[in-house]
């Protein structure tokens, strides 16, 4: 029974509002809060075999030993300047004032090939828009991506359904790693 919600977040800032909006759809949950992989290698091991780490927004690789401990696996929010994730971008994009984003909700696995984006939205940043409005813009759609699957996030599905990946969703076997 999925007890505990590893929230894994850039700033402290972040924490109480995403463990509010998981809490409605189940208030049951405890919370664990995490800023840096050595909070996470802090967690306990029964805690994370009852538990679903979801990182918003952080840049914090996730120790691979945690990965497989946990019991109702790990989730990826994040924003990446590209309109089409997993192709190239275009000759004529400019790194420098991308004007659109995807933010993505993926699955976290030790194996890449396993790897499944279970949620997707799109924004582009109207031409002329200063670098600071468009971080909000892209953080809100972040957000609010976060908010329409929160539902999912704080269930007690094991493994979330990609949208884009694999067409089953299964762990690897070792027969498959060999």
């Amino acid at each position: 029974m999925l007890k505990t919600i590893i929230l894994l977040t850039d700033t402290v800032q972040q924490q109480q509002p995403l463990a509010n909006l998981l809490r409605e759809h189940n208030r049951d949950l405890a919370f664990c809060s995490a800023l840096r992989a050595s909070d996470l290698s802090a967690i306990e091991a029964d805690v994370l075999s009852e538990a679903r780490l979801v990182s918003f927004a952080a840049d914090v690789a996730v120790p691979e030993k945690l990965l497989l401990q946990l019991g109702y696996g790990a989730y990826k929010f994040y924003a990446t300047p590209t309109q089409y994730p997993g192709l190239p971008s275009t000759p004529d994009d400019s790194d420098e004032d991308p004007r659109c984003y995807s933010v993505i909700a993926q699955s976290m696995t030790i194996w890449p090939d396993f790897k499944k984006v279970v949620g997707l939205e799109t924004v582009t940043i109207p031409e002329g828009t200063l670098p600071v409005e468009r971080e909000r813009l892209v953080f809100s759609r972040l957000a609010h991506l976060f908010w329409g699957m929160s539902h999912m996030i704080a269930g007690e599905v094991t493994d979330l359904p990609a949208i884009v990946g694999l067409g089953e969703s299964q762990r690897p076997t070792l027969t498959m790693m060999n």
